[in-house]
């Protein structure tokens, strides 16, 4: 059959959306230019604590607007992929809820050939919100432990007739999806899935805010009649981009290590187990096209929050709390030091606070956030002020915990997996093991997460050395010192 044609309304954000979107920024750019570009003495600190401000204001309203941008082509891709189930754009809050959807309890997973695999004292009912039932009995050939699952809304018989594909992506982008929820609590297997036809869009979200951050970064370094390079945030492209190379490679195999040893232990001590590899969790769906999605979204993830977090967060954060602590400390050494350490509490805090809302968040996954805070300031010092290395290490750790190795990561949802995994659910028969390899929110939430962090740590010290920190450092003291 021929692909739908292309449908405006189908696509489009409202008239209202549109409005906001680019009306916004440049309302907030002119009032940046406005209160930014008023030249200050020499001998005149710049007020850090308004350039922030206004970064983060941009940030914001900037990735709004790129993310409305991308949101048009990301809906008509949607509609046009294997598996998709996209609600018009008529019925604007059910598209709006799926779209901020972190798990689809429409979608049956594990599948009943994943739980054949597993020992019988980790079968659990699926009781989820779309009244799917289980029904005791045979499974497969050879397995007394598998469960049939049957969901009343998608019963098919076995004499239905095999749809081509496209047939049965046309058919589906008629249906009326069901109502997505936030709610994972009744899952009992953890982990969080969406159709890839919600990933992309989610995707573009990220993507939007990844660009959002760039741009802002460069508003306010051309509007500000301050001093203030992008250099000082972090966004240092030497003249050879090798260097960059280099530390995005560095940074992916650091993170990726750590999140593999995790992986290794959980398997080892027998919190998780394997039951499957290159599986999407829609079958009719592309795994290539649905992982596409998901590195997408952990690049706009990665630059998003670094640039945000580490770059304008901690760098320069450092500089606008050394420029008060050279008030408190007769040593400027040592108010360098007091202002590192403030600045690395500060971006880890918030860093870690970003993630309170996450599915599955608790004290635990804040406080070992808090760690992943730390490690990431590091990650900058040791570069050099540089947040290639930061940028390296979060894509390599987030897409190898959530897609190469089929982990949750902070809860987010996955519709692909390299290595498909079932975490051990709450069971009678032996201990829960929740607390251990974190739930729904994942590893972060886990007890082998600090060891993962310090560890980490320790290997981008061995590879980077310490000359780059100190020249840092030493770069620091001297922005303040050294003004007239």
């Amino acid at each position: 059959g021929l692909a739908p044609p292309f449908n405006r309304n189908d696509t489009m954000p409202t008239k209202t959306e549109w409005v906001v979107a680019i009306v916004l920024p440049l309302h907030v750019t002119f009032l940046a230019w406005y209160m930014l570009s008023s030249s200050e003495p020499d001998n005149i600190t710049p007020s850090y604590l308004k350039l922030w401000c206004f970064y983060f204001v941009l940030d914001a309203t900037y990735g709004h607007l790129f993310h409305t941008l991308l949101l048009v082509p990301a809906r008509w891709i949607a509609r046009h992929l294997p598996g998709a189930l996209v609600p018009s754009s008529d019925k604007e809050n059910e598209l709006v809820e799926q779209e901020e959807s972190s798990n689809d309890t429409s979608l049956e997973w594990p599948s009943a050939d994943a739980i054949a695999k597993l020992p019988s004292d980790w079968v659990v009912s699926m009781d989820t919100p779309d009244k799917e039932e289980k029904i005791a009995g045979d499974g497969d050939e050879g397995s007394n432990n598998a469960p049939k699952l049957i969901k009343k809304k998608r019963s098919k018989s076995k004499n239905d007739k095999p749809k081509s594909s496209q047939q049965c992506n046309n058919t589906l982008s008629d249906q009326k999806p069901p109502a997505a929820t936030k709610n994972i609590a009744q899952q009992p297997y953890y982990l969080n899935h969406v159709r890839g036809s919600t990933r992309i869009r989610q995707a573009s979200q990220r993507i939007g805010a990844a660009m959002g951050s760039i741009l802002a970064s460069f508003m306010i370094y051309h509007l500000s009649a301050s001093k203030i390079t992008l250099e000082d945030v972090g966004l240092t492209l030497p003249s050879s981009y090798i260097l960059v190379v280099q530390d995005l490679a560095w940074g992916f195999s650091i993170g990726s290590s750590m999140v593999s040893i995790i992986f290794i232990m959980e398997v080892w001590l027998g919190w998780i187990k394997i039951v499957g590899f290159f599986q999407t969790v829609v079958p009719n769906e592309s795994f290539a096209i649905n992982f596409l999605w998901d590195v997408l979204f952990h690049v706009g993830v990665s630059i998003n929050e670094e640039v945000m977090l580490r770059g304008w967060m901690f760098t320069l954060g450092c500089r606008g709390i050394l420029a008060m602590a050279l008030d408190w400390f007769e040593d400027s050494s040592n108010a360098a030091t007091f202002s590192i350490i403030a600045s690395i509490i500060l971006q880890s805090s918030l860093f870690s606070f970003l993630h309170l809302h996450s599915p599955g968040s608790s004290y635990v996954s804040l406080l070992n956030l808090f760690l992943g805070g730390i490690a990431a300031s590091i990650n900058v010092m040791v570069a050099g002020g540089s947040l290639w290395l930061g940028i390296g290490w979060h894509f390599g750790w987030n897409i190898f915990m959530g897609h190469v190795l089929g982990r949750s990561t902070s809860g987010i949802p996955m519709s692909c997996a390299c290595t498909d995994v079932i975490p051990r659910p709450k069971s009678s028969h032996k201990k829960c093991v929740e607390n251990y390899h974190g739930g729904t929110f994942g590893p972060e939430q886990g007890v082998l997460a600090p060891l993962a962090y310090v560890i980490g740590i320790i290997l981008v010290m061995c590879v980077c050395g310490f000359d780059e920190m100190i020249v840092w450092r030493d770069g620091l003291v001297s922005s303040h010192t050294d003004s007239p």
